[in-house]
Formats: structure tokens, C-alpha cells, sequence
């Protein structure tokens, strides 16, 4: 009898799992640049938006959320680097089967390495993350980089728009390594 039961809460998991939303009032991704090889300044993304369907994650974040406290910084950034005429936002997917993180209780977390395929500005490449992921509720998962994704600037072929942006503000040196961290919410619809 207590198998039926098991199997069939697994059932109602994986079918439930269809429909996930990002909450992007609990959410956040925030980003480090380092420039002249000693100035470190964080920064983030105000606004992101995905879903999980039990298979794949995926997450938007629109490049015009971006902020780094500057106006003319941001405004450039979106210009010369990440092309914001061109390209809206940026994308990550990744595969995250709902029998992974079946077995979790709530207020319990599981660490998990996946694969996230990034696409900046039309490149993608895929990075490796540890991600903690948690069950807030029966209803709400949250995933949080357990260490910092490092984006290699050059990765995504963003290096002629950060020289120029270099140049602009007349500096010595901006780091190609991207420090990234991450904590997103999902919500069962």
C-alpha cells in the first residue's frame, strides 16, 4: 500500500511538474566586473521571466533590466556590448528532469551540475553550474548557483563591443571573467 501511494505522488509530481512559472519578485541574478585589475563593482538584472516544464528550465532576462548604478555605463553596455537594438535579451536553458528532484521534501535542497546553454547577443555556449536547489513548498522550488558562474566575455565574442566600451571610459584594462550568480523561484501554476 505504501508503494501504490509513493508511485502514485511521483505520478502527480512529474505530471504537475508541466507548469512552473519564474518568479521574478523572488528572483535575482547579479554580476561582477572588475576593471584597471582592481576595481570590482556589482551590478544585476531587475527583471527576469522563465518557466520549467519538468524537463527543460529556461529563463529570460531582458538586457534593458540591466543596472549598474550608471546611466551612461548602462546605456553603453547595451549599446556596444550586448546589442539591445538587436538582440532583446538573454537566454538560458537547461535539462532538469522532474525525477531528479522527485525524491525532495520540503525544506530540504538537493545539489545538482547541469548544464546551462547561455545565448549573449546571438553566441551560445554552454557553462557548467552547481546549482542548490530547494523545495520551499509543494508549490515552490528555488535554485541558487552554489559557487559563481565565471562568463568568459570572449565566449560569447562580446570582446570588440567591451573594448569599446574600454575606450569610451578611458580604461586600462575591463577583466574578460564575469563572475554570475543567480537565485531564481518557481511557482506551480
Amino acid at each position: 500500500m505504501k508503494l501504490a501511494a509513493f508511485v502514485l505522488a511521483l505520478s502527480t509530481f512529474s505530471v504537475s511538474a508541466a507548469n512552473w512559472q519564474l518568479d521574478s519578485s523572488q528572483s535575482s541574478l547579479h554580476f561582477i566586473s572588475v576593471k584597471n585589475e582592481l576595481v570590482a563593482e556589482s551590478h544585476q538584472f531587475s527583471q527576469l521571466s522563465g518557466k520549467w516544464d519538468g524537463e527543460n528550465a529556461s529563463v529570460s532576462i531582458p538586457v534593458s533590466s540591466m543596472q549598474t548604478n550608471i546611466p551612461i555605463r548602462n546605456e553603453r553596455i547595451w549599446q556596444y556590448v550586448l546589442q539591445a537594438e538587436k538582440y532583446n535579451s538573454i537566454d538560458v536553458k537547461a535539462p532538469l528532469k522532474s525525477d531528479s528532484i522527485a525524491m525532495l521534501t520540503v525544506n530540504n535542497t538537493v545539489l545538482v551540475d547541469l548544464p546551462l546553454t547561455v545565448t549573449i547577443a546571438g553566441e551560445s555556449a554552454t557553462l557548467s553550474a552547481k546549482l542548490r536547489i530547494t523545495k520551499l513548498s509543494d508549490s515552490v522550488l528555488q535554485a541558487s548557483t552554489e559557487t559563481p558562474l565565471m562568463v568568459n566575455i570572449n565566449s560569447f565574442k562580446l570582446g570588440a563591443g567591451v573594448a569599446k566600451l574600454q575606450e569610451l571610459a578611458g580604461l586600462k584594462r575591463i577583466e574578460p571573467l564575469v563572475p554570475v550568480s543567480f537565485n531564481v523561484r518557481f511557482a506551480q501554476q
